[in-house]
């Protein structure tokens, strides 16, 4: 338990103009933001805000519950804070007294509003928000006593701070990536980076303070200087501008853990620096730190009993399916199935156990655990008893995945994220590396047993990107391709039988290759299919079925798996006659030498493949069931939207009937076979399974009831777990060996002294975002993990899609917007007030709102709190008395700002139309996500009969690389065909105009900026705008959860 009083001490430096580095003698706290006045700090910690006297000493509470509060500022007078709270819904500003008390609500919206100020005189609050355009912050302020906010006229500001007479405003025009977010991206120099402007309130007009490439924030202008936080040096330190002499000066010179956050007030400048709250006099330029002594509320640190039902990562079936043991939260579970009752087998709260599974006698369970710090191989007996077996496996160890059990439990296979396949054996311990793969996308090598342990098929992708299927012999270490290397082939299963080896084979799959994160793969993905196969072991062994006809083989059908080559098959009565079964004849049992594999060996197996008589699917996983019985999950194309995953269905399949597949589950997420071959465990949704694998179930039939499972959390060791582990994520699976030149280690120690201050779980997520930023990448983000439910239900506000003024007592529309394309599928574009049967002009006032009459002495929006995706009722007229009213019924959106968006295209557009005369066309580019990208083709094939392209990806987040889009954009008529009647036809179809422009801005992240590189690089046309976000280091294809469903 950690002691909740922990108390901040450090020796109070005195120094003229620059200081070394501040020490906190161990001990950090992470504080977020801070105000400071004559008398009080005011800072934000744990959730909360707190108050404590400038000369420090024990803060107190001012704000407490649930809600997340930051981000305070002080009134001027120093008697009010105003300040931003995250609740159930997105931040809004809130105002609070000194003394405390009960906040009162300022703003009211379902986009962020975070506080940033206050006018001189005290009597309006200065905030931001991206409430009237998507990825556009903007400066606005509201009275104490007032109703609706009024925007500053500035086009974009994410910061900013009033001169002393209020009639200019230093500001900071761009947020920093990741500002709100997770993540922290140190060194950032892309096109975000922010500067600080001065500008005019009265007329806008722009004076740049000097700087090159820094990112500039925090501005606080006091007198005749702004003050300001700025990484010019590398790291963030407090600089001051001289207005008059516009000039900047370095106050502070921290060199590695610099200045975070920053406010001024009453004579000084506080400041947040690597844990500690200090505080800067600029007329003796000497800083002290305060010593503060802190009482957080601690309970979500108390060890609690949770329900695992909610945290299963993984669950493997014993050997006749009596068992299920799981993966849950870290620990090790065995759940009986007949009773009910589950037995914790491990029970290490500070350490992450993965990937259980259950040896084929049942003995043992074998899983992965980083007790050591790394992750070594640990088996122990099924029944809970006797010692635990620690197998380390490489002197580096890695993560490792796919852990396979032979069926004479003697060895373990597994891969890793290295690219490597292993193999352990248990009776000497020795781990083996039996293969490495150089594809980057080789994530599942599908590891697979021979009925008597002796050899391992896997698949791997080659040099030429084809996938292949591969025997590899244990005792003799050799290797064997199956497949012939020119067609895709994967997943190989053996038959329990020991005659057969599946797997699956495409001509197709190449297409579809990296379909996470490339359009072409995206879009080729559904036309992906696959055939079914199975390759002899023998080449004196029949095939299962006849060429053509596709029929059993009658020369194959009851060789028993132990008879000789070339004997003929025994008599079988007439009709159909199940595969034998586990313990008759024609299974392979533990230990058994398989037949086809003996002797000589698999000389010869590529030309000894014969594709079973199914059609063509997208066949997804295999399982060996009994000797002549595979069970197949296919894909279920179409998929419910466009770039989301298809479902899955699980199918069986006997060589006895080798034309038929027999439907047995739908909507299966995962599925294995017990080592029998006789039951399935499947998911479907939150649920697990346990059915017999002859028949469909009835629905519902063979839920498992985990209800007993019950795991003891202990947060404080569970969080260390999860800190240590992140650190071995960044190692590993970081594109860049050399991590941006960070010292990995040396970080992980330095920020390991916040984690005895740490009292919530979402804190060790700031933590981690904040200590990972060091290595500078743009799509870096934690998140996730055991948050508690908000409390409350959730009241997201609705919106109408529509601006206002207040105008005679009522709430005038000034503005509404347009639906998007009727045929978009979005439902953000589907503007409430612009639909059939809905009749409101611009003009109008809005009355009321299912009955309650609309006062603008209460925010407009507050009407509207949890009426977000519902009917209303609204009340409107064109006079502000309500004479001629009218009532409609809407459905109010849960934001405006996609609609706000393509508005604004659709101006542009409109602009484009009239100075052409439509000879351009005008394409916008909302994002590359696969929803937007249906738009976009839209839009192309409409202007095909254009004589040039705008192409518009402003504020274009990213998606998926568009590398087919580029293709098209790309493409030329080389002939045509011709008709007496109507156009000729150029080959290829849909070419476009050759003449482009593509339009770009800072705000263009990822895939946006990829898009713009091949554009250049394709030499498609002229690039026209502002240096890009610059966020060209994309996700990982498999990074595993954190134990408590965290994820980096």
């Amino acid at each position: 338990m950690i002691n909740p009083a922990v108390v901040f001490v450090a020796s109070i430096l005195l120094a003229g103009g620059v200081q070394p580095q501040q020490q906190n003698d161990g001990v950090r706290r992470l504080i977020s933001n801070l105000a400071v006045s004559e008398s009080y700090v005011v800072f934000s910690y744990a959730g909360d805000l707190w108050r404590v006297m400038r000369p420090g000493g024990v803060a107190e509470r001012l704000t407490s519950g649930p809600a997340e509060d930051d981000f305070p500022v002080f009134s001027p007078d120093g008697l009010n804070v105003a300040f931003s709270r995250r609740g159930v819904d997105d931040w809004d500003v809130y105002l609070i007294g000194l003394q405390g008390g009960e906040p009162q609500r300022l703003t009211y919206n379902p986009e962020a509003d975070i506080a940033r100020g206050w006018s001189p005189d005290g009597a309006r609050v200065l905030f931001t928000s991206h409430r009237d355009e998507e990825g556009i912050f903007r400066l606005y302020t509201i009275g104490m006593h007032e109703a609706f906010p009024a925007p500053l006229p500035l086009p974009r500001a994410w910061d900013g701070s009033f001169s002393p007479e209020g009639s200019r405003i230093a500001y900071v025009p761009f947020a920093l990536p990741l500002e709100l977010g997770s993540g922290d991206w140190r060194y950032y120099r892309g096109g975000m980076a922010s500067p600080i402007w001065i500008a005019r309130v009265n007329d806008s007009r722009i004076v740049k303070l000097p700087r090159e490439n820094s990112n500039d924030r925090e501005p606080m202008w006091v007198g005749g200087t702004i003050y300001f936080v700025s990484d010019r040096t590398g790291t963030f330190n407090l600089h001051a501008y001289d207005v008059e002499a516009n000039s900047v000066e370095q106050l502070t010179s921290y060199a590695r853990y610099g200045v975070e956050s920053a406010a001024a007030g009453g004579g000084v400048i506080a400041f947040v620096q690597d844990g500690g709250i200090r505080l800067y006099d600029p007329a003796t330029r000497e800083t002290r730190t305060l010593t503060i002594e802190i009482e957080p509320d601690t309970s979500g640190l108390e060890a609690r009993s949770v329900g695992g039902a909610g945290w299963i990562q993984s669950a493997a079936p014993s050997a006749s399916g009596e068992r299920v043991v799981l993966g849950v939260r870290g620990d090790v579970v065995s759940f009986d199935v007949e009773s009910g009752a589950a037995e914790n087998l491990t029970q290490t709260p500070g350490i992450a156990e993965r990937y259980p599974a259950v040896s084929a006698d049942g003995q043992s369970i074998a899983y992965f655990s980083d007790e050591s710090g790394e992750y070594q191989l640990h088996v122990r007996p099924a029944n809970g008893q006797g010692s635990v077996r620690k197998i380390p496996v490489e002197l580096r160890p890695s993560f490792y995945r796919e852990l396979t059990w032979s069926p004479d439990s003697k060895r373990l296979a597994f891969s890793d994220k290295r690219l490597n396949l292993w193999v352990v054996d248990l009776e000497t311990g020795g781990a083996r590396r039996v293969a490495t793969s150089s594809y980057s996308g080789q994530d599942r090598y599908y590891p697979a047993w021979s009925p008597d342990g002796v050899w391992l098929a896997y698949s791997m992708v080659e040099a030429n990107r084809v996938g292949a299927v591969y025997l590899y012999h244990i005792e003799r270490s050799r290797h064997a391709r199956v497949s012939d290397g020119r067609v895709h082939a994967e997943h190989p299963v053996f038959d329990r039988s020991g005659r057969y080896l599946y797997f699956l084979a495409s001509n197709t799959a190449g297409l579809g290759e990296f379909g996470w994160s490339v359009l072409s793969g995206e879009l080729f993905r559904p036309l992906v299919t696959r055939r079914l196969h199975v390759a002899l072991l023998d080449e004196r062994t029949p095939p299962p079925v006849l060429p053509v006809t596709g029929a059993p083989n009658p020369e194959a059908e009851s060789i028993p798996p132990g008879a000789a080559p070339g004997e003929r098959p025994a008599a079988r009565p007439e009709g159909r006659q199940r595969p034998p079964g586990p313990g008759r004849s024609g299974a392979a049992r533990p230990g058994m030498q398989v037949p086809g594999l003996a002797g000589a060996g698999i000389q010869g197996t590529e030309s000894r493949s014969v594709p079973l008589p199914l059609p063509a699917q997208d066949y997804a996983e295999l399982a060996a069931g009994e000797p002549g019985v595979l069970y197949v999950s296919v894909r279920q194309w179409p998929a419910p939207q466009p770039g989301s995953t298809p479902s899955r269905t699980l199918y069986r399949y006997e060589l006895s009937q080798p034309r038929e597949l027999q439907k047995l589950v739908e909507d299966v997420s995962e599925f294995s076979v017990t080592a029998d071959g006789r039951k399935i465990l499947y998911k479907q949704g939150n649920s697990w399974f346990l059915i017999a694998g002859d028949q469909a179930p009835e629905a519902g039939a063979g839920r498992l009831d985990l209800a007993s499972i019950q795991i003891e959390v202990d947060p404080a060791a569970e969080w260390r777990q999860i800190y240590r582990e992140a650190w071995r994520l960044m190692r590993d699976y970081f594109y860049d060996p050399n991590y941006h030149g960070q010292n990995l280690s040396e970080l992980e120690q330095h920020y390991a002294t916040y984690l005895p201050t740490l009292a919530r779980r979402r804190d060790l997520n700031t933590l981690l975002g904040k200590a990972l930023g060091y290595v500078s990448v743009s799509h870096l983000s934690v998140g996730g993990g055991d948050l508690p439910e908000p409390l409350g239900q959730r009241s997201r506000i609705g919106l109408l899609g529509a601006d206002y003024e207040i105008d005679r007592g009522r709430y005038r529309i000034t503005r509404i917007y347009h639906s998007g394309p009727y045929n978009s599928g979005n439902p953000l574009l589907q503007a409430p007030l612009d639909q059939p049967g809905v009749s409101v002009a611009e003009g109008e006032y809005l009355l009321a709102v299912d009955g309650e009459q609309i006062l603008t002495t209460r925010n407009l929006y507050s009407y509207f709190e949890g009426k977000a995706l519902r009917p209303v009722r609204i009340t409107v007229s064109s006079a502000a008395d309500g004479r001629q009213s009218r009532t409609h019924t809407v459905v109010p959106l849960p934001g405006e700002n996609t609609l706000r968006r393509w508005n604004w295209a659709l101006r542009n557009r409109q602009l484009v139309e009239e100075q052409t005369q439509g000879v351009l066309g005008y394409i916008y580019v909302p994002s590359f996500g696969s929803a937007a990208l249906e738009l976009v083709f839209a839009q192309l094939l409409e202007s095909v009969d254009r004589r040039g392209l705008i192409i518009d990806q402003r504020f274009n987040g990213g998606g998926i690389t568009a590398d087919w889009l580029i293709e098209w954009l790309q493409r030329r008529p080389l002939y045509y065909y011709a008709f007496r009647q109507g156009d000729n036809l150029g080959v290829p179809t849909n070419a476009l105009p050759a003449a482009k422009v593509l339009l770009i801005n800072d705000a263009d992240f990822s895939a946006a900026e990829t898009f713009a590189l091949m554009f250049k690089l394709g030499r498609l046309g002229k690039i026209l705008g502002t240096r890009t976000a610059g966020a060209g280091i994309g996700p990982y294809v498999f990074i595993p959860e954190l134990i408590d469903g965290g994820r980096i």
